[in-house]
């Protein structure tokens, strides 16, 4: 196994283990699979979480403004301001680039759910086309943690960033 496999070895293993600490972690690998037991916060807490994951990983050179807005839909906070305030570098990069890139969700884990935020990790995988991979793009692996805040009835992301 070369460096770069030993890498997402080790970080997979990482994340795996924080995944298991979350004292009221509940893991939940797909939309339709969801354990009976959640709550309906925990409900709502991992399908916003999903929700934004997908839209943070998807990206399209041809019509970036709709899939920055939805991003930008779930978001709130310092994390909307941080990423409303790249929407041009983004946009451009991704026209530079030629990118594109489509998310799934592989698995998540909902932790520390009160009245008013909730932790949740997240991995998720995105299969990425750009000037730099072939045809067939090459798929990326990626752990977010993403806090959300609860704002009336729904619940937005405040903080999403990459853990290893």
């Amino acid at each position: 196994m070369g460096a770069r496999g030993g890498r997402w070895v080790i970080g997979a293993l990482s994340v795996a283990l924080v995944a298991l600490l979350v004292a009221i972690g509940v893991l939940a690998t797909s939309r339709d699979s969801a354990d009976d037991d959640l709550t309906t916060a925990q409900r709502e807490v991992a399908e916003a979480a999903r929700a934004e994951a997908l839209a943070f990983l998807t990206v399209d050179h041809t019509d970036m403004d709709p899939l920055v807005d939805a991003v930008l839909a779930g978001a709130t906070g310092d994390f909307a301001e941080q990423y409303e305030s790249q929407r041009d570098m983004l946009t451009s990069e991704a026209i530079r680039t030629k990118a594109t890139s489509t998310g799934e969700v592989v698995s998540l884990g909902v932790g520390d759910v009160d009245d008013g935020s909730a932790t949740v990790l997240v991995a998720a995988n995105s299969t990425v086309t750009n000037t730099s991979t072939d045809s067939e793009g090459q798929v990326r692996y990626y752990r977010l943690r993403l806090v959300l805040v609860r704002e009336g009835d729904r619940w937005l992301t405040s903080t999403l960033e990459f853990v290893r």
